[in-house]
């Protein structure tokens, strides 16, 4: 019987490592975040014993101590891909990932550690690359200490496998296979205990139909493409044998060609009008340095000023379960002391709110602030500083100072590192938000990136099943002896998909 393409799985290679550098933790996050079933994770093993998730064959002659201070994101840059999902000469002109002075590089992690974080909370593939006795004791070493043996696949070659099912047969292997493959060598494998194959996915699949091997299970792989195309998605879907998943590099562009996504609403924001059915508008603190309208685009206006202020306007769709929020900007002056974001929240900001003169400072709205109304998720471009992700996991809405000010419970709030580029010479780009179950992972686009670049992943385990979509920006006092900047940003092109 073929399988629904619904049930195909996609195991991301090193995380997501088409949008975010490979094998680190952000990109195993960002994978399950984009929508990714499982991970895979290649790994070494350091020359004092330590398996570290990475494909980097140097870290074979390295100390765990060298390993560690190792940039992971250094040499990354985003790529665009063809139709057939494979990279193009369209890379991005920057490094958006390598490590700044301020200390934020990516590292690659110990296999322990991913094991921890992720082991129980979805499947694991572990893959060495060659036969490496120390490798192998290594890591079957550490499944068994964490009570993962039996649940984490092991994928290798063939002498691997064989090691695997000898001296610890609770581990269940994969065998890869590079090139074309017959049938009678797939009966041959099965006679030798095999019960799982990784092929090609670019070899003639369809051929492998004829055997009659129902107990085996047939995973895929690309050397060279990130993702499968609808066409070989297809071919796998139609297969009679049992299909374990799919190994990809790419997760989005692999969830998109097994689950493609609906958009569901789209405002372009060029009327005159905010559209008042689609969303609710309004200022986060009484006064009047901020305006929301909507003239060639969302225009959100903050002037120079003395005081906290922001607005913000909230899609009234109630969006349940895993969806695609994308949305173009134009910033005018990105600087310290003003922000801007698209956000999901769990509050329904209830009425359209074009002014702010019932609020006081012990009354104010925080579904209309940037980082206000927790719980919440964030996509963001972080003043003058670059691309990131913010969350809070919290449930306080307000805190009240000894002044009885209200304001948001901001101790609550994470961010992650700054990504990209962020100074005034690069106004205008597109952020993105993807949610799959609780995990969040945002992305952005500029001049300097036509393909999107991952700014961050993050849990937001309470999150409700249900969000609203914010899009907002703010200023406050941040330099001293210096009015809060001012700043104009617009949005343009809000676009929401669901799978």
């Amino acid at each position: 019987m073929n399988i629904n393409l619904n049930e195909l799985k996609i195991y991301a290679y090193g995380g997501d490592s088409l949008t975010v550098p490979s094998s680190t933790e952000t990109a195993f996050m960002a994978a399950l975040g984009g929508g990714a079933a499982g991970l895979t994770c290649p790994v070494c093993l350091t020359k004092d014993g330590v398996v570290v998730c990475s494909e980097d064959i140097r870290i074979r002659e390295m100390s765990w101590n060298d390993v560690r201070k190792l940039d992971a994101g250094a040499e990354f840059r985003s790529v665009a891909l063809d139709d057939d999902n494979c990279p193009t000469a369209n890379f991005g002109q920057d490094t958006p990932w390598a490590g700044r002075p301020k200390g934020a590089a990516l590292h690659y992690p110990p296999l322990e550690r991913v094991l921890i974080l992720f082991g129980r909370y979805c499947p694991i593939i572990v893959k060495i690359d060659r036969y490496d006795k120390p490798t192998i004791g290594a890591v079957a070493r550490l499944l068994k200490d964490y009570g993962l043996d039996a649940k984490v696949n092991m994928l290798g070659d063939l002498e691997t496998c064989e090691a695997f099912a000898k001296d610890y047969p609770t581990v269940q292997t994969i065998l890869q296979i590079d090139g074309d493959i017959t049938p009678a060598q797939i009966d041959g494998f099965i006679k030798s205990g095999i019960k799982s194959i990784c092929l090609d996915w670019t070899i003639d699949i369809a051929g492998l139909g004829c055997t009659n091997n129902s107990d085996l299970t047939l995973w895929f792989y690309s050397q060279t493409a990130y993702a499968p195309t609808k066409a070989i998605i297809e071919k796998i879907a139609g297969m009679t044998h049992q299909i374990g998943g799919i190994i990809a590099r790419g997760v989005l562009p692999s969830v998109e060609a097994i689950t493609p996504s609906s958009l569901v609403l789209q405002d372009t924001f060029d009327a005159r009008q905010i559209d008042t059915v689609k969303w609710a508008a309004g200022y986060s603190h009484q006064n009047a340095e901020t305006q929301i309208s909507q003239d060639d685009g969302l225009h959100i206006a903050i002037a120079e000023g003395e005081k906290y202020s922001g607005a913000a306007a909230v899609c009234l769709l109630p969006v349940y379960g895993r969806f695609d929020a994308q949305v173009d900007f134009r910033v005018a002056s990105p600087q310290q002391g003003t922000t801007f974001e698209m956000a999901a929240i769990c509050i329904d900001p209830g009425y359209h709110h074009p002014n702010n003169n019932d609020l006081n400072s012990k009354n104010v709205n925080l579904t209309f602030d940037v980082h206000g109304a927790p719980p919440y998720a964030s996509s963001e471009r972080d003043e003058d500083d670059g691309f990131r992700c913010g969350w809070n996991n919290g449930f306080c809405l307000t805190q009240i100072s000894p002044e009885w000010e209200a304001s948001s419970a901001n101790m609550y709030n994470k961010y992650g590192r700054d990504v990209g580029h962020g100074e005034t010479d690069s106004p205008e780009g597109s952020l993105r938000m993807v949610r799959n179950g609780q995990v969040f992972a945002t992305y952005y686009r500029d001049k300097y990136n036509s393909a999107w670049v991952c700014s961050g992943a993050m849990l937001v385990q309470n999150m409700a099943p249900f969000v609203y979509i914010r899009l907002a920006a703010k200023h406050w006092h941040k330099v001293a002896n210096k009015p809060n900047p001012a700043n104009d940003i617009r949005f343009r092109n809000f676009k929401l998909f669901q799978f």
